[in-house]
């Protein structure tokens, strides 16, 4: 069949066509496909360095990518990879991912990479959902992030090391609907960032836990749909923008932790439509609560918590409130009734008013109008009146906590109705009457904490039905009886603390039955018979799970005469620390001392009993040998009983023995050897006894004061008198052999004389060496007068004098590692020229620290001590006897006598536990960043007060005034433009900011060393995006 000449062209047309086509593809690279989608996969499985889980073991050549382990396809192309949470580790890149062309969704969240943030624009360019938090992407965050990745809507990279927010981050980021960019390192402004229209997409906006700075922009109000915004954890300043009422969509707004100051503005009440969690706490914030949160009805969590907020609250805002659930105004200065409006809040889980000035009665009708309540929290107001019977109508309560008010009257019988209820606390009140038995019904209770009240009458048997309390607080209060032996039922009792009442009777033997009580305080009662050999938690006992987990405990100790007892155990939930001086007839007691935090918590983890007093009773008999068995015992408080015997020498296995008092009893022998052990003993009491013998002169207990060993009248050595060497002159017995009496006479008066000659010659002989000796030592200290007095001429600052020096401390260093070095104070001056500026390296709390080279050579660093007290001799050698015991890193070896352990720079937790740590050095390392920073000494009563450093900057930071803590000096010298001023002001924030990161009152929330340089290193001049190179 012939061919048209057009038909045939058009054929060659169409295979020129083809041709060219193909050609071109050959140029640009092959056709996206499967193929190539596998390709991309497996290059980048290359780059995985560690695959420890195996999870990549499948992804091979010959076998499809869409069945391959955290592949998804969708029309036979790879559309999404999903590596959660495999442990794969690397420094990776995301390049080879770059032509997955169809890839949408890309989590690799919860993996140990390590990313440079770079990489961020070389995603595949379809990626619509990208999740990479916590992957180790560092760096700053690129301008173009978004303009190069523009199909993305969810974006999120919260828990990284990012360490640049640019200004313009928002302009081109259309379609992003959710950005969360929370905890990481991002530092500077937020004022600067630019919100414009180009945000109307955005719904969620995460930029917390981060350390952005200066005043939150109000163009955010441009973000005209968002629901979410939170700037929670960071360092912000300025005032809450009005123009946030302006979004119309938003739900949940977090501005917590910051230093926001000024008025809650009622413009967030236009918001109220949609408004359902608003969290403003632990902020600056002042003024009143504004009414304009009256119509917010579908408000689920109101958080005003630890700010200034004062005025009376107005009671009418919860009328409207039906979907509350959460009311926290705790730390506040809010005043007024106490809000009957409650009761309309039908669906209220939480109220916290704790640490406030609210006043009047508990309304009796809060039940059962708010029949979803949980938690009633009201301690340290002025609450008066009755605990309301009516309570019982809301069977839901777990926590009723009432401390530190005004209340009277006694315990309603009908709690016993909420079988539900877990804390019944009420300690510091005027409760009377008795402890209802209907109180035993409540099978869920755990804490019985009722304290400093005027209860009486006997402790109910039926109270051990509550087969699951943990503790027990029923101290100063006026209770008479025996203790119930059915004590020994509570398998979980953790704190029995029954203290200054009138119990009567024997101390149950049963107690030791409790697995888990490790405190038990029976002090100051009228208790008789012999202690029992075996009391609370003993070695073995399974290990305790949970108990006493949702506690804040805070340990009061006294550390006067005022108050018997060693102190005291408290649930501190919402109250303030400075509040209990404010407190009468608890101020009566000097009690600076008072420990809290996570390593208080920790106690419920021992092995044994803590905590023993049995203080100020009638007990009788010996000290039981078992309690030397009680290894994890640190305080062991018998005073003021009539025990007798002798001290068991078992008690020196004690190893963490703090405190001992075994004062004003009858015990007799000598103080056991094995007390030479106790390394971790810093105080002792065995006056007014019947001990005799000689002090143990290894350890500590040569170095207390006299007064510890006072009236026991055959006790000697130091510190009392020494000891007399009985025996130690023979009686003669004359003889009465007659027969050779006279030749025996005569021999003797020979032998005498020539011992006569001989003992002159050697006394002659004495004298002359001594004479030498003498003229040598003289000739010596005249050089060391010339010595120092040329110093004295070249240094007109050195004072110091020479009349005639000490020989050094005689100091047990049996434990050192290598001999001490016995330095006089010439030679010291000799090596430090005279103590010299030149030589200063630092400074501490009680002396100066220069450095120094000695005769041969070897250069030390040498610590001048300031004699504050009598007592300075003894601290001093008990601190080398027990840091020669101390092995740790952060020790420097010792080479001759020095001091440790300066007041103000240790750590809150060792009181608690007498145990070094490498968080515990992070600590004393912030108290000399808050030195440099502010100034001051870490300890100054006249700056301080009571308090020292460390508390003065933490209450300064939490009214706001951070300023104030900086060194007017610091401020005085920066020069420049004002941008550079401010910069420089940024720095110092950021510098107070890590400092107390450091001495945070929890170990575990404090950085490691290697943290805190990383943060220093940043602050450092020449940095460049958080980072710079190791000097």
């Amino acid at each position: 069949m012939e061919r048209n000449p057009v038909q045939l062209f058009h054929h060659l047309a169409l295979l020129l066509f083809m041709f060219s086509v193909s050609v071109s593809v050959t140029e640009q690279g092959p056709v996206p496909s499967i193929r190539t989608d596998a390709a991309a996969l497996l290059s980048f499985k290359k780059i995985i360095q560690n695959d420890p889980n195996g999870v990549l073991s499948g992804w091979q050549i010959n076998r499809s990518p869409c069945i391959w382990y955290g592949v998804s396809c969708t029309l036979g192309r790879v559309t999404h990879l999903d590596l959660t949470g495999s442990s794969l580790a690397g420094f990776i890149s995301f390049d080879p991912l770059s032509s997955l062309d169809m890839l949408s969704v890309l989590n690799l969240s919860s993996n140990p990479f390590t990313v440079n943030s770079t990489s961020l624009l070389h995603l595949p360019y379809a990626l619509q959902q990208l999740q990479l938090s916590s992957t180790g992407l560092e760096g700053p965050v690129p301008e173009s992030f978004f303009s190069k990745n523009p199909n993305l809507v969810y974006a999120i990279l919260s828990h990284n090391n990012l360490s640049s927010l640019p200004d313009d981050l928002l302009l081109n980021a259309d379609k992003v609907q959710v950005l969360d960019l929370s905890y990481n390192n991002f530092t500077g402004s937020i004022s600067g960032l630019k919100v414009e229209n180009s945000c109307n997409s955005l719904s969620q906006l995460d930029l917390s836990g981060n350390f952005l700075m200066d005043s939150i922009p109000p163009s955010l109000s441009n973000c005209t749909n968002l629901r979410t915004l939170n700037l929670s954890f960071n360092m912000i300043t300025g005032e809450i923008p009005r123009s946030l009422g302006e979004l119309g969509s938003l739900q949940r707004l977090d501005l917590s932790h910051n230093h926001i100051s000024g008025w809650i503005p009622s413009e967030l009440g236009n918001a109220c439509n949609s408004l359902l969690e608003l969290k403003l706490s632990y902020n600056n914030i002042s003024g009143p609560i504004p009414v304009s949160f009256s119509p917010c009805s579908w408000l689920q969590t109101l958080d005003l918590s630890n700010n200034n907020l004062s005025g009376p609250f107005p009671d009418s805002i919860l009328q409207n409130l039906g979907s509350l659930e959460r009311l926290l105004l705790s730390y506040n200065l809010i005043s007024g009734l106490f809000p009957a409006s409650v009761s309309y809040c039908k669906s209220l889980k939480v109220v916290d008013l704790s640490s406030n000035r609210f006043s009047g009665t508990i309304p009796p009708d809060i039940c059962p109008g708010a029949a979803s309540l949980e938690e009633l929290r009201l301690p340290d107001n002025l609450i008066v009146g009755a605990i309301p019977a009516q309570l019982s109508q809301c069977p839901k309560l777990k926590t009723l906590d009432f401390s530190i008010n005004f209340l009277n009257g006694s315990i309603p019988a009908e709690l016993g109705n909420l079988e539900n209820l877990e804390q019944l606390i009420a300690w510091y009140n005027d409760l009377e009457g008795k402890i209802p038995p209907e109180l035993g019904k409540c099978k869920n209770l755990k804490d019985l904490i009722l304290n400093n009240n005027n209860l009486s009458g006997i402790i109910p048997v039926e109270l051990f039905g509550c087969s699951n309390l943990e503790w027990i607080s029923l101290t100063s209060n006026q209770f008479t009886g025996k203790i119930p032996r059915e004590f020994g039922l509570l398998s979980r009792l953790a704190v029995l603390q029954l203290a200054n009442n009138s119990l009567s009777g024997e101390i149950p033997t049963e107690l030791g039955n409790c697995s888990s009580l490790v405190w038990l305080d029976l002090n100051s009662n009228k208790l008789t018979g012999e202690i029992p050999p075996r009391l609370g938690r003993q070695l073995g006992a399974k290990a305790l799970s949970g108990i006493l987990s949702g506690n804040t405990l805070v340990f009061v100790r006294n550390v006067g005469n005022s108050c018997k007892g060693v102190g005291g155990l408290l649930e501190f939930a919402g109250i303030k620390a400075e509040r209990l001086l404010l407190v009468p007839t608890l101020k009566t007691c000097d009690f600076t001392r008072l420990y809290s935090g996570a390593v208080l918590s920790l106690f419920t983890q021992y092995q044994t009993l803590e905590y023993l007093d049995l203080s100020y009773n009638e007990l009788r008999g010996k000290i039981p040998d078992e309690i030397g068995d009680m290894m994890a015992l640190q305080v062991l408080e018998l005073s003021h009983n009539q025990l007798s015997g002798e001290i068991p020498a078992s008690l020196g296995q004690l190893k963490n023995l703090g405190v001992f008092d075994a004062s004003h009893n009858r015990l007799q022998g000598q103080i056991p050897d094995s007390f030479s052990n106790l390394s971790f003993l810093v105080q002792i009491d065995l006056s007014n006894n019947e001990l005799t013998g000689e002090i143990p002169q290894r350890g500590q207990l040569s170095t207390l004061p006299a007064s510890q060993y006072a009236n026991n009248p055959g006790l000697c050595g130091v510190p009392l008198n020494p000891c007399e060497s009985g025996n130690s002159h023979a009686a003669s017995n004359p003889t009465t052999d007659g027969g050779r009496g006279g030749r025996k006479t005569s021999a003797t008066s020979w032998a005498n004389s020539i011992v006569l000659g001989i003992l002159i010659s050697i006394a002659s002989l004495c004298i002359l060496v001594v004479w030498a000796v003498a003229m040598r030592v003289r000739h010596k200290e005249a050089e060391e007068v010339k010595m120092l007095n040329s110093l004295q001429a070249s240094h007109a600052a050195t004072t110091w004098k020479i009349d005639k020096e000490k020989e050094p401390l005689s100091i047990n260093v049996a434990t050192f590692q290598r001999q001490l070095r016995k330095l006089k104070f010439s030679q010291l001056i000799e090596a430090t020229n005279g103590f010299s500026a030149a030589s200063l390296i630092g400074s501490g709390g009680f002396g100066e620290v220069f450095k120094a080279t000695l005769k041969d050579g070897s250069s030390v660093a040498i610590k001048k001590l300031v004699r504050l007290s009598c007592q300075g001799d003894r601290e001093f050698m008990a601190e080398m006897e027990t840091l020669g015991k101390i092995k740790h890193r952060n020790l420097v070896p010792l080479l001759g006598y020095c001091k440790i352990g300066t007041p103000g720079y240790v750590p809150p937790e060792y009181y608690q536990s007498f145990r070094c740590t490498a968080k515990g050095d992070v600590y004393s390392f912030g108290v000399v960043l808050l030195e440099l920073l502010t100034g001051k000494r870490p300890t100054d009563k006249e700056d301080f007060g009571d308090t020292n450093l460390v508390g003065w900057v933490k209450m300064k930071v939490g009214e706001g005034k951070q300023m104030e803590v900086i060194d007017p000096e610091f401020l005085s010298v920066t020069k420049g433009t004002d941008e550079a001023e401010a910069e420089e002001v940024k720095e110092m924030v950021r510098y107070l900011e890590i400092s107390l990161q450091c001495v945070d009152d929890f170990p575990s929330k404090r950085p490691s060393m290697l943290q805190v340089v990383a943060m220093l290193r940043e602050l450092m001049p020449g940095s460049a995006n958080g980072s710079s190179n190791s000097s």
